[in-house]
């Protein structure tokens, strides 16, 4: 009942705020569970609580510079589990399928979607980014639209067709959290329900704490009494846009 994907090649970017971003990428794999617990068998008493079993991984692999780590998608809710090379080197570096120039263009993509108020990037916007690459080939709109096609494929950036826009995929969310958090602390927050990084959400209209709008579904679900809801910090009332 429960499918795994893997996929191929993973993205990573110096974690240094202090120099510019340098995205590199490195291989790895990467595993998508839509559930907090995998099942190892029908029966509830085999099952396999996957927190407990990622920090037991985690303790084997660290030597190995490897990682476990877990995210969410903040635009369907949806659970995954990364397994990534943590190992910030040379070599990691140069083992790449991309040009500098299409890095350049992931960052300046990851940069413009961290810094808008609504966390994701119109289609058109997105696309016209690859113009802005200063180099001296320049990446054309078909070389642009390939590698966007691309990204989506390997759930660095996910594609919103109700609203033609970009948001970062879940492997960006899990891969580069740590950069984002680093780089542009200034500018990002975490959901006020579940803790986590918040890109793509809603803030409440009088103390401005943000929620992932799927985490504030939940909430709402939840607490709803006579329509009304109310912010868990400020208690003004909180409407969903979900």
């Amino acid at each position: 009942p429960y499918r795994i994907i893997l996929m191929s090649l993973s993205l990573s970017f110096t974690l240094s705020p202090s120099q510019s971003p340098h995205p590199h990428v490195h291989d790895s794999i990467a595993l998508w569970l839509p559930s907090d617990r995998i099942l190892s068998s029908e029966k509830p008493s085999l099952q396999v609580d996957l927190n407990e079993q990622i920090s037991k991984m985690n303790s084997q692999l660290a030597n190995l510079f490897f990682e476990v780590r877990r995210g969410t998608c903040e635009n369907t809710g949806r659970k995954y589990v990364a397994f990534v090379n943590s190992k910030e080197d040379e070599l990691s570096k140069i083992c790449t399928n991309h040009s500098a120039q299409d890095l350049t263009y992931f960052r300046m993509i990851l940069e413009s979607i961290v810094l808008s108020d609504v966390g994701y990037l119109n289609s058109t916007d997105t696309l016209t980014l690859c113009s802005n690459v200063s180099d001296q080939k320049k990446i054309t709109f078909s070389h642009g639209k390939q590698l966007l096609s691309g990204w989506v494929k390997e759930r660095w950036l996910l594609e919103d067709k109700t609203n033609n826009s970009f948001q970062l995929g879940i492997r960006a969310l899990i891969e580069l959290g740590q950069y984002i958090q680093a780089g542009y602390s200034d500018h990002v927050a975490n959901c006020a329900i579940c803790r986590n990084l918040c890109i793509y959400g809603q803030r409440c209209g009088e103390c401005n704490i943000k929620f992932h709008h799927h985490c504030l579904h939940h909430f709402i679900s939840r607490t709803k009494t006579n329509g009304d809801v109310r912010c868990p910090n400020c208690k003004a009332e909180l409407l969903s846009t979900s």
